[in-house]
């Protein structure tokens, strides 16, 4: 159901692009003054700690996405330049890695070795701010394929939020579900 609501969010977002004025076109009426005016917040059921969203920077999608293209093809460079000096991952499996940003990669890299390829195939990915904390984020849906070193092959569908800090990763908490029958006929052919 959250993927529903944040797939459904994430179009939502889309669909409410500004139309800016074009530049060099001239009017006989004087423009209205445009100003973003944020509606209040309901009162929810629950306290809500962030609540105050709105659109990020999407460089930090870019940022993201890199780092996924990266794991796929082992790029040390990408890896040494995404994250920031201090990088914790909270993981599926409950487990937490910290590391730095010298050792990112080969500490990612060791957990890389025992799969001979990997596959992400993006089904959402959007970088929101949150107001409350002045925090920014990334929030990605990945269905991911990956086949061990013996020939194994399996898949996962991931929802992976993403904090950055000046650009870099600093924090990860991910999330796994293995993908619904009727998902992955679907996520196999619109995401060829």
């Amino acid at each position: 159901m959250k993927k529903i609501f944040a797939l459904l969010f994430f179009a939502f977002l889309i669909s409410c692009n500004d139309q800016g004025e074009k530049q060099g076109e001239t009017t006989t009426s004087t423009p209205e003054p445009t100003t973003e005016t944020k509606k209040p917040l309901p009162e929810f059921a629950y306290p809500v700690a962030m609540a105050n969203w709105s659109m990020g920077d999407p460089n930090h999608t870019k940022t993201v996405l890199d780092v996924y293209k990266a794991w796929e093809l082992k790029d040390s460079a990408v890896f040494a330049d995404s994250f920031a000096d201090l990088a914790s991952m909270d993981m599926p499996d409950a487990r937490r890695l910290t590391f730095t940003k010298g050792n990112a990669y080969k500490r990612l890299y060791n957990a890389r070795s025992k799969y001979n390829s990997i596959t992400n195939k993006i089904v959402s990915a959007y970088a929101l701010h949150n107001e409350e904390n002045n925090a920014d984020w990334v929030m990605v849906m990945v269905y991911n394929k990956w086949t061990y070193n013996n020939g194994v092959k399996d898949s996962a569908l991931y929802w992976d939020n993403w904090r950055l800090k000046d650009g870099k990763i600093v924090y990860l908490n991910s999330l796994e579900q293995a993908p619904p029958k009727t998902l992955l006929k679907t996520m196999e052919t619109r995401l060829e």
